[in-house]
Formats: structure tokens, C-alpha cells, sequence
């Protein structure tokens, strides 16, 4: 048991806080241990989310595409209908605008696939 506080000695107050504080560093640097553990898995499932996220993005681009070529084609058919019709200006000028976007993404007018002409 401790003696009364009154029978302490100085050698004895310091061993007791020289305890009391070496057992707050050893509960500091555990805490702090644990804290970059934790830290350190946030991280690691903080990289793997970016990189799902980064698939993710990859893998839709072909969706916004795919919504452009059908809002091109209904361009076209509705020039197409257009054109039966007896329309063939605006027709025309539908299918022009549709060639240029076309171009646009196949890298410019120069590129060209059939080399008939």
C-alpha cells in the first residue's frame, strides 16, 4: 500500500510521476500507433475506390457516345424522311452537319476511308 501522503519522501513523489508520466508517453504513442494504422487502411481503400472510379469513368464513356450516335441517327433519318418527302435542302444541310460532327471525331476532314474518288 502507498504510505500517507504526508510520509512521502521527494525521491518517492518523483518516482510516482516519473511512473505516471512513462505510462501517459506508452498510452500516447499506443493511441498514436493506432491512429496511423487506421489512417494508413483509409488510404488504402481510398486508392482502390480512385482506381474503381477511374474503371468506372472508362467504362461509360462508350454510354455518352453511344447517346450521341443515336441522337445523329435520328438526325439522319428524320433528314432521310425529310428528303421522301421533297425536302432535300434541309435534308442536306441535316446530313452535312452530321458528316462535319463525324469527321470531327475520325480527326478532321483529311481523314478519309473510302479511297475510290
Amino acid at each position: 500500500m502507498l504510505p500517507e501522503a504526508g510520509s512521502l519522501r521527494s525521491e518517492e513523489l518523483w518516482l510516482i510521476a516519473l511512473a505516471v508520466g512513462s505510462l501517459a508517453v506508452v498510452l500516447l504513442a499506443v493511441l498514436f500507433g493506432l491512429v496511423i494504422a487506421v489512417l494508413q487502411r483509409i488510404d488504402r481503400h481510398a486508392a482502390r475506390t480512385h482506381t474503381a472510379a477511374k474503371q468506372i469513368a472508362q467504362n461509360t464513356v462508350a454510354l455518352w457516345t453511344l447517346e450521341q450516335t443515336n441522337r445523329d441517327l435520328v438526325a439522319i433519318r428524320d433528314a432521310a424522311r425529310g428528303a421522301e418527302r421533297g425536302g432535300v435542302s434541309s435534308a442536306v444541310s441535316t446530313l452535312d452537319a452530321v458528316k462535319d460532327k463525324v469527321q470531327g471525331w475520325l480527326g478532321g476532314p483529311d481523314h478519309d476511308d473510302d479511297k475510290s474518288s
